[in-house]
């Protein structure tokens, strides 16, 4: 089982949504964060002083798979995020140990489903 971890922009969340609805993947997580990676500061001005805005406005997507829904996920994900311009988001891999359905008792795979 994997975790994954999506940072995107959030005019793709809505896209981002349908697409994975429209493709069977359940278990969706989605919160608001913000961040900076590689874009250029912006500079804004509230009240005459400047300061620089590094923060950007961010959703954070988390999802559990099955090893095998992997690939074929982050293929999907690619197709709706990427523009090539910076900004475009960022993907976390990471292994998942265990998955407990609360309401069965149920672990690893086939709480996922």
């Amino acid at each position: 089982m994997k975790l994954l971890i999506c940072f995107i922009s959030p005019k793709k969340i809505e896209q981002v949504k349908k697409m994975l609805w429209d493709a069977g993947i359940r278990g969706v997580t989605i919160s608001q964060a913000e961040g900076y990676g590689y874009q250029k500061v912006q500079v804004a001005s509230i009240q005459g002083n400047d300061y620089k805005v590094q923060f950007q406005p961010r959703h954070r997507l988390e999802i559990a798979l099955l090893d095998e829904e992997l690939f074929s996920t982050i293929n999907l994900l690619m197709e709706v995020l990427r523009t090539g311009r910076v900004g475009d988001g960022k993907i976390f891999v990471l292994p998942l140990e265990d998955a407990i359905r609360v309401r069965t008792g149920e672990h690893g795979e086939s709480a996922l489903s």
